[in-house]
């Protein structure tokens, strides 16, 4: 059984009840960022009061974490492949975990609903994955009054700068490159939005939405062909994989997966600033986009200021 909550920007919470089925049957996907795609039909139900109880049962044993240094060797790395031209991008990313065990998810959950209020933010438990919850900026696929679109959704900077560097456009332009090149593989007139920024809590993003007119696309299909994205994988796909499971040493599991409602509207979110929530406190996960100008200490600030956003949002209960 799959139990989720989901706030899509600008619709009611919703709470679903899901039962495995054929892909054809489903209406709900959910996939990490390998392995197989779990199809679901899902049915809206009154949130359980045992949801929140049994959210976080599982202890966290796990105590490997990448030191600041360890991680900026990482991102040296993956620079040299680069200047090698065995990749043009790859996103790297790294898991951290906070050992406290008073957290609180439903006061927390909360808290992503008021403070993200142009991010889906979603709550899940699965009998293999666990307990996750986050509040996720990136669309993979969402229906229009048009047809569909992706977002191509890349570069990082704190609220409040005025200037994006060459190293944040230069990676929108291979994203947006190979969303354009995905969507265009199921035909029709694909056109692109403007480039604009995007506000998500501290953070702030370079976005260009990617249209097509191909309203008679599968779009569970469409979202298998945009996962996983240059936005959390890198370009070209396969090399990246293939780096990043030499460079990272982890299972992302959920993390940059995809939850996508295939309905009657359309929208599959990218599974980004995660927590996957333990007994014993709660797994932060981020990452970000190296290109040949990336900077190994700023790419680990980068996975520290979106660490923190969510990390400042952890309600702790009193267990005094």
């Amino acid at each position: 059984m799959l139990e989720v909550l989901l706030r899509i920007p600008n619709q009611p919470l919703r709470s679903l009840r899901c039962e495995e089925t054929s892909a054809a049957a489903a209406n709900l996907v959910l996939r990490g960022f390998k392995g197989e795609v779990g199809y679901y039909q899902s049915l809206d139900a009154e949130i359980d009061p045992l949801f929140w109880e049994t959210f976080s049962v599982e202890s966290n044993d796990d105590s490997e974490v990448k030191s600041a240094l360890e991680y900026q060797q990482m991102v040296a790395s993956a620079v040299s492949q680069i200047q090698k031209h065995t990749v043009q991008k790859v996103v790297l990313s790294r898991k951290q975990f906070w050992d406290c065990p008073g957290a609180n998810p439903k006061l927390t959950f909360e808290r992503l609903l008021e403070n993200y209020p142009s991010c889906t933010v979603f709550a899940l438990k699965h009998e293999r994955y666990g307990s996750w919850m986050g509040a996720s900026p990136e669309v993979l696929l969402e229906s229009t009054e048009e047809g569909y679109r992706s977002m191509s959704l890349a570069g990082t900077r704190l609220e409040g700068n005025t200037h994006w560097g060459q190293k944040e456009l230069e990676e929108q332009k291979f994203v947006t490159k190979e969303v354009h090149k995905s969507l265009k593989e199921f035909g029709g007139k694909i056109t692109r939005d403007q480039q604009r920024t995007f506000n998500a809590g501290p953070v702030e993003h370079l976005l260009t939405w990617v249209n097509t007119d191909n309203v008679e696309l599968d779009p569970k299909a469409a979202a298998e062909e945009l996962h996983p994205t240059p936005a959390i994988c890198g370009s070209p796909s396969d090399a990246a994989q293939a780096l990043i499971g030499q460079l990272e040493g982890y299972d992302r599991s959920l993390y940059a997966g995809y939850l996508g409602v295939f309905e009657q509207h359309v929208h599959a979110t990218v599974l980004l600033r995660t927590m996957k929530w333990f007994s014993n406190g709660v797994q932060f996960y981020a990452g970000g986009g190296i290109t040949k100008d990336s900077v190994p200490l700023d790419e680990w600030m980068e996975t520290q200021h979106k660490i923190s956003a969510l990390k400042e949002l952890i309600q702790i209960d009193d267990l005094g």
